[in-house]
């Protein structure tokens, strides 16, 4: 990151003096920091400010976008963005400051939290229920393009937008091997009879839910950050946060409680895992293929 006196004190001119910035987890893909300022009149005296390649600018503009969009039901708390540009040869993406409960020392995520967590998210998923799937516009999974086009049927879109997606990526740069390659065109075939069971209604989804996108405020509040928007099952929200070992039972229980998932959701929730970890497998390359001809594996062999 620039020194206070340099690019940031410039870019952020109009929201007051920068008196301190430091490095913050920012995930893999941007630069991030936390920066302290003497504000202007009544403003914020502390942003969150990432920073990355010019080409990068789109990938802000639909965080900020998400944002936004996940904030209009009122229901979970999400840090509100408030300028994205480019400036001096670098993409920038500026928001609100949130501090967490464990920087105001308020102490780990409990079960209380967690608690609030799944009750907030399950109340996100019903007071934005509709039929609509897709998106206005392309986003982002990480640093991958995400497409969104409109679609008036989930198994389609699935089939086409994101398995079928993720799968010709792969091949085209030489990461699925053959197995893995038919492996895959076999359960993008068998999808109307594997996703049968789920609810027709859709919801907004955050789309990339996993423990470094959601964090506790120094109230014991969730926040959700990072989204990768787009309408669809519900269901679908549980494959990232599965991939990572998912949240605690409390969680569960409180989402369960708040709106109860269909029968069987936590078999078809295993295609939603794939889809992600195709994803991983398209940015990182490694131990991803495996991980992905296994569970291609245990879906199709399911009862």
């Amino acid at each position: 990151m620039p020194s206070p006196d340099s690019v940031l004190s410039r870019l952020l001119e109009p929201f007051g003096e920068v008196i301190a910035q430091r490095r913050v987890a920012g995930g893999c893909i941007s630069e991030a920091c936390r920066v302290d300022l003497q504000p202007h009149d009544d403003g914020p005296a502390t942003l969150f400010v990432k920073s990355n390649q010019a080409d990068f600018l789109d990938n802000f503009h639909c965080e900020a976008e998400g944002l936004r969009q996940l904030a209009e039901p009122g229901v979970i708390r999400v840090p509100q963005p408030l300028q994205c540009r480019r400036w001096e040869g670098r993409a920038w993406f500026v928001s609100e400051w949130i501090e967490s409960s464990r920087e105001g020392g308020g102490g780990e995520r409990d079960g209380l939290f967690f608690r609030r967590f799944g009750r907030q998210l399950a109340q996100l998923h019903r007071r934005t229920r509709g039929e609509a799937i897709g998106l206005d516009h392309d986003n982002y999974l990480g640093a991958a393009r995400q497409p969104n086009p409109p679609s008036a049927d989930w198994v389609s879109f699935f089939q086409e937008q994101r398995l079928g997606f993720q799968l010709r990526w792969a091949v085209d740069q030489g990461r699925a091997d053959p197995a893995t390659h038919q492996g895959l065109e076999r359960l993008i075939d068998r999808l109307p009879e594997l996703l049968a069971g789920r609810e027709p209604a859709t919801s907004l989804l955050h789309g990339d839910l996993w423990s470094g996108n959601y964090l506790s405020d120094s109230a014991g509040q969730p926040v959700i950050l990072d989204p990768a928007i787009y309408r669809g099952c519900r269901e679908a929200e549980f494959g990232m946060l599965q991939l990572f070992g998912g949240c605690p039972s409390a969680f569960d229980e409180a989402y369960q409680e708040t709106w109860p998932l269909p029968p069987g959701w936590q078999r078809r929730v295993r295609i939603y895992v794939l889809y992600h970890l195709l994803n991983h497998l398209n940015l990182f390359g490694g131990g991803y293929a495996g991980q992905c001809r296994a569970t291609t594996r245990e879906i199709l062999a399911a009862p």
